[in-house]
């Protein structure tokens, strides 16, 4: 895009980067760790998600090697949230404003069902898309990704085993990655969720 992604305007005063941000904080999620490029001034940070970080619920990992690809950016998630002790860690994008609270909820109730689940992803058409979980088991392949490979290259291995959540609305999978995109996504956020 040419420009910080995070700090776009979906709607007077609210920021891409704080949409799908708070509602991983809103959710049943432990705790949130929030992948930054090291020159971010996190001025796209809302209010809201302000009193989260106050609270010690969402903090932040820098990722000095961000430009690189999103590997690098998983690889910082993975080894700042891996020094908890938790069982799975889910990964979401900052650029789909459409993720809403119950599918993070169906991901982890469905996480939590199997105790030998390595994954569960979001489906769409079949297709394991963000927001993901991976479970321990994960963490040293998904770390050891490079450039911009996703963790989606390892649910194909036999080695792991998982199960895709299906989603029958696929606007909840559009990103943001050009200035059309953006538009469209801004129309589509104020009939859907901003009062006329």
């Amino acid at each position: 895009m040419g420009t910080a992604k995070q700090s776009l305007e979906m709607a007077k005063g609210i920021q891409l980067g704080s949409i799908a941000l708070l509602h991983a904080l809103q959710s049943q999620l432990h705790s949130v760790v929030v992948v930054v490029r090291k020159d971010d001034l996190l001025e796209w940070l809302s209010e809201e998600v302000l009193t989260y970080v106050e609270s010690g619920r969402c903090r932040f990992a820098v990722c000095a090697e961000a430009e690189l690809g999103m590997a690098h950016s998983l690889k910082s998630g993975i080894q700042a949230a891996g020094q908890t002790n938790v069982e799975g860690i889910m990964v979401m994008l900052a650029d789909q404003p459409f993720i809403e609270g119950e599918m993070l909820t169906r991901l982890i109730d469905t996480f939590g069902s199997e105790a030998d689940y390595d994954f569960v992803a979001s489906g769409d058409k079949g297709v394991p898309k963000p927001p993901v979980i991976l479970g321990r088991r994960m963490w040293p392949a998904a770390v050891s990704l490079e450039g911009d490979a996703g963790a989606r290259t390892l649910f194909q291995l036999p080695l792991y085993r998982g199960q895709i959540v299906e989603e029958e609305d696929s606007l909840r999978f559009m990103d943001i990655d050009t200035e059309e995109r953006y538009q469209e996504a801004r129309k589509i956020y104020s009939r859907k969720y901003m009062l006329t």
